[in-house]
């Protein structure tokens, strides 16, 4: 992601204000950057002027990042880089108030991440009826991101080139522009296929590099994904409260129940650390407790 700070003297003059003023480390600095540029991408692509934006602008980004996934501890960090900006922007007197100023971060708890079961996930996908240019798409969408346990974002900039069908790997290009090559089942491969034979064309109305287009040939936004999932989940029946990022819970927690290591599902995912991966073990051992309790003759 292209930082717009490189671009502007008044991002250059509040990355100044965090190593001077706060203190900020190199890391930490990074973190503040990379979160504010988002915040700023966001609001450009709202049309909202970054002077005037109010507390609601902010609050409606927050609800998006929930959406897509992302965790209540990431968000609440996002909230303290935005808050560090209005910061700045107060005491430069370019804005005379703060709108971050009653905006609470999310309650940080230990959920565990929801995942649906392999039943469940089995209903939504083969209730695809793959008859239409929509239906071809969405199938092999969400076969694509259960097959490989992708982050929406990665699913959404997935490229022609990033599939590889005789390997049955695809390229994917994580966090931090860090690129990874992740196993892809043969079934997912042959929904792309079909998918890329019969119906891109009819999404394509101009030259596109991406995988999966919308009605007016443009990439796909995480909320597009949110939506053929709701819908497409409603249509299997499934009456659990869904968000994008439950096919990826889902891949990682049946990898880990049908006995994967651990360090091979953090590599699939992408995580720079196994401590994130090994929510997923914890998953599996609430599964293990109720399959205790329930056949134990002591129980």
């Amino acid at each position: 992601m292209p930082l717009i700070s490189s671009k502007s003297r008044l991002l250059l003059d509040f990355k100044n204000y965090l190593l001077t003023e706060k203190g900020c480390s190199d890391l930490t600095l990074s973190a503040y950057l990379t979160d504010v540029n988002q915040y700023l991408l966001y609001c450009k692509d709202k049309n909202i002027e970054i002077k005037i934006s109010d507390e609601s602008n902010i609050e409606n980004f927050l609800n998006e990042l929930s959406i897509e996934g992302i965790n209540a501890r990431s968000i609440s960090r996002k909230l303290t880089s935005i808050k560090n900006l209005y910061e700045f922007l107060y005491r430069e007197k370019i804005i005379d108030k703060d709108p971050t100023e009653n905006v609470l971060p999310p309650k940080l708890s230990k959920k565990l991440p929801d995942y649906l079961t392999v039943e469940e996930v089995t209903s939504i996908l083969n209730c695809i009826k793959v008859d239409s240019p929509y239906d071809s798409r969405d199938k092999a969408i969400l076969e694509t991101i259960y097959g490989a346990g992708l982050r929406v974002s990665e699913l959404i900039n997935l490229k022609l080139e990033s599939v590889f069908y005789e390997e049955c790997y695809i390229k994917v290009l994580g966090k931090r522009m860090k690129e990874r090559m992740i196993p892809l089942n043969r079934v997912a491969l042959k929904s792309i296929e079909e998918y890329l034979k019969k119906y891109r064309g009819f999404f394509a109305k101009d030259k596109s590099e991406f995988l999966f287009l919308s009605r007016r040939g443009k990439k796909l936004t995480r909320m597009d994904i949110w939506n053929i999932l709701r819908k497409r989940a409603k249509e299997a029946g499934i009456k659990k409260e869904l968000h994008p990022h439950i096919l990826r819970h889902s891949f990682a927690t049946h990898l880990i129940e049908g006995g994967a290591d651990l360090r091979s599902v953090q590599e699939m995912l992408g995580h720079s650390s196994i401590i994130t991966t090994e929510i997923y073990t914890h998953v599996n051992k609430k599964q293990l407790s109720k399959i205790y309790d329930t056949f134990h003759p002591r129980s």
